[in-house]
């Protein structure tokens, strides 16, 4: 981050100590404790939302995030002669999650449960809607098909294929069938019901829930980084959690249904989010992922990371399917 925002601290009632850099952020030592300092990336509207949000979950259940701290003027960001806005925020010490661990899965899912349960706000209509999108699941999964047939037909135009190329139109047909097959499922589910449902009712995501964003403190856990927050149906911060952890460790099917058992402790998940989250998972988003970087890139040398990625997409498919099978007893 731009080290000149050091300037903005004088706006706080504080006595900085000493400074030094963190991962985007700057650590700051003061009289009051360990704080960071960052660049406000979105708009002053949803610094707002966002602030609502977390002082929601501090004030409802006492969870512990990574707080705004005002200025002396009593605003969330203080701007510098350069004109750049900077937050001030409570800065959060601890480990992260190991994901291959069944404890620390469990309880980042009981976490993620906890904040979704809390994480609503009816009655606020004007913050609802500031970071609300309306049909964006089938929006994006229209425009992830669009792309990856954009792909295959680009490489059947070159003269001449790699290995990754050859690779890719081999196992295109089985992926597209999915990605074909999980809008159709979209298409005649609930899924409209859902997005009213979470605009009426205010349910917030996280937006970016994985392993980075959340701390364990002894005893304690706490969730960071709530940049991305927005109201919205909430299985898609436990798809995003889910998917992460589940290619991690294969598929494995004890593991999804431990996170299941864990999420449904503490939040109840209907048929609708549940039949919601079953086409998330069937999406085949890390080959559209893979698909992109390569059309994105240098083609003219592809790498055999490259192609070591795609084969392990390809192997994990198999164990995909078969969770997905059992997914419905889980």
């Amino acid at each position: 981050m731009n080290e000149k925002g050091i300037s903005v601290l004088e706006e706080y009632e504080l006595e900085v100590l000493s400074i030094r850099k963190g991962r985007g952020m700057l650590l700051v030592e003061t009289d009051k404790g360990v704080k960071k300092l960052v660049e406000l990336k979105g708009t002053e509207a949803h610094a707002e939302f966002q602030n609502t949000v977390q002082e929601q979950l501090l004030v409802k259940e006492g969870i512990k995030t990574d707080n705004f701290i005002r200025n002396k003027e009593g605003e969330l960001f203080t701007t510098d002669k350069d004109n750049r806005k900077y937050a001030l925020k409570e800065h959060i010490e601890g480990e992260e999650c190991d994901i291959k661990n069944q404890q620390d899965v469990a309880l980042m899912v009981k976490n993620l449960a906890r904040l979704h349960k809390t994480m609503e706000l009816s009655g606020c209509m004007e913050l609802k809607e500031e970071t609300y999108q309306q049909d964006i699941m089938k929006k994006e999964l229209e425009k992830h098909n669009k792309e990856l047939r954009k792909i295959r037909s680009y490489i059947r135009s070159r003269s001449s294929i790699s290995i990754f190329e050859t690779k890719f139109l081999k196992e295109f047909e089985g992926f597209y069938e999915e990605g074909e097959k999980a809008l159709e499922l979209l298409q005649g589910s609930a899924y409209k019901s859902l997005c009213d449902q979470s605009l009426e009712t205010g349910t917030i995501c996280h937006g970016d829930y994985n392993y980075h964003n959340v701390i364990f403190e002894k005893r304690t856990v706490s969730t960071i980084n709530f940049e991305k927050c927005h109201v919205g149906i909430q299985m898609e911060d436990l798809y995003h959690f889910m998917r992460k952890i589940l290619e991690k460790n294969n598929w494995d099917k004890k593991m999804g249904r431990k996170m299941l058992e864990e999420y449904r402790s503490v939040r109840r998940i209907s048929q609708e989010e549940q039949e919601n989250l079953y086409i998330r998972l069937m999406y085949p988003e890390k080959f559209w992922k893979l698909a992109n970087q390569y059309y994105n890139s240098n083609k003219a040398w592809i790498s055999n990371k490259t192609i070591e990625k795609l084969e392990t997409v390809v192997m994990q498919n198999e164990k995909k399917r078969e969770f997905l099978k059992e997914f419905t007893k889980m």
